[in-house]
């Protein structure tokens, strides 16, 4: 009883178990326990999940596996001791410094005789998930809004065009030089409402797509080529950190880069003109969809400054359309990402760095193409 379990995974001079690679090839964490409630195996998956190699994992009791998550070893006590139940539930999972949202499944393994021999944790990450739900949530809130904006728009641009006509007509028509400051202002605003207008029309119907294979890469970097012309790039210090065996995005080139044009503008003010920029891409190998043509992956790019940031009380509300952290800022241009994001059936998120500054996530779906 109180020996050392054998570990799930065989010696390499040994011959490999036919079962050990279906269970690397779970993309669920699956974790194999032996009667007293020590590890006898983890897979992969398990092994990214739970921060813990399994040689390391290996012979540990499972309550000290989550120590920082001690609902996870108590439901594997619980079936254990109960021996036939089947048990569920969903929680944080602390690992490596950061939490996971995740779901736990824990079910006996019973021999011959009906005895339980042990169990088997499975625990899913519910992360891609959740955030597919709140960005649904937000889209059916701007649908719902954009139908509204729409009627808004075609009542305000109208008279914007009468107020723009005669102010121009009256700076022609007058020569005292505060008169036509007067009307340069005028001219000036109208047309700030025009463009919010835009923005606004295009919230509530929006462009239709040209979906083409996107490298993802070329998009950035003529985002980072455009944006390096601004004053308000200054001393930043441009870091990159892209994955150069990427497939290609399908989707809107020109769409994509007002996404990310916005959230690199929105990263340079928040700068001010010093500090870092950082860009990152990757692979999002856990999270898939399932279709008929097989798995869809995701890449995601994560775009990261070193400035103040946002503040916990307003992150909530980042994606609403007319809330801005800044003074002279619309509130439509986050609004407008997370639509565009959205129907590359993609998801944007915050994702604050931990040493401070702000954080956008952008995932998109693989091009099918090259996902098979």
């Amino acid at each position: 009883m109180g020996a050392k379990p054998t570990p799930l995974a065989p010696l390499r001079d040994e011959p490999r178990a036919p079962w050990a690679d279906v269970l690397a090839s779970i993309e669920d964490g699956v974790i194999v326990l032996d009667r007293t409630g020590r590890i006898t195996g983890l897979n992969p998956a398990g092994e990214q999940l739970t921060g813990m190699s399994a040689s390391q994992a290996v012979g540990t009791e499972v309550g000290m596996l989550f120590r920082t998550s001690p609902w996870v070893g108590e439901m594997a006590r619980g079936t254990l001791v109960e021996g036939a139940a089947r048990r569920r539930g969903e929680g944080l999972l602390a690992a490596r410094g950061h939490e996971v949202p995740v779901s736990a499944t824990c079910a006996p393994v019973l021999d011959t005789a009906g005895r339980a021999s042990g169990a088997v944790l499975v625990l899913h990450d519910l992360t891609l998930q959740q955030t597919f739900e709140a960005t649904t949530r937000r889209a059916d809130r701007l649908a719902s809004l954009g139908t509204v904006a729409s009627g808004l728009a075609h009542e305000i641009k109208n008279p914007l065009g009468g107020i723009k006509g005669a102010a121009q007509l009256l700076r022609g028509a007058v020569s005292d030089p505060e008169l036509v400051r007067c009307t340069d202002i005028i001219i000036h605003e109208v047309e700030r409402l025009d463009g919010l207008v835009e923005q606004l029309r295009e919230l509530s119907t929006p462009p239709r797509l040209r979906l083409e294979a996107v490298n993802i890469h070329r998009v950035l970097n003529d985002v980072v080529a455009l944006e390096r012309q601004s004053p308000a790039w200054g001393a930043v210090a441009l870091r990159t950190a892209f994955d150069p065996s990427l497939p290609p995005v399908r989707g809107d080139r020109a769409q994509l880069t007002q996404v990310f044009l916005n959230l690199v503008k929105n990263a340079l003010e928040a700068l001010g003109g010093t500090g870092a920029l950082h860009l990152s891409t990757r692979l999002e190998a856990r999270f898939h969809i399932r279709r008929r043509s097989g798995r869809g992956r995701f890449l995601s790019v994560l775009i990261e400054d070193t400035g103040p940031g946002v503040p916990e009380e307003h992150q909530a509300q980042l994606f609403s359309p007319f809330f801005s952290t800044r003074a002279n800022g619309t509130g439509l241009g986050l609004a407008v990402c997370h639509r565009i994001v959205s129907e590359h059936g993609g998801t944007i998120g915050y994702e604050p760095p931990r040493g401070g500054g702000a954080g956008f996530r952008v995932t998109l779906p693989v091009s099918q193409d090259t996902a098979r």
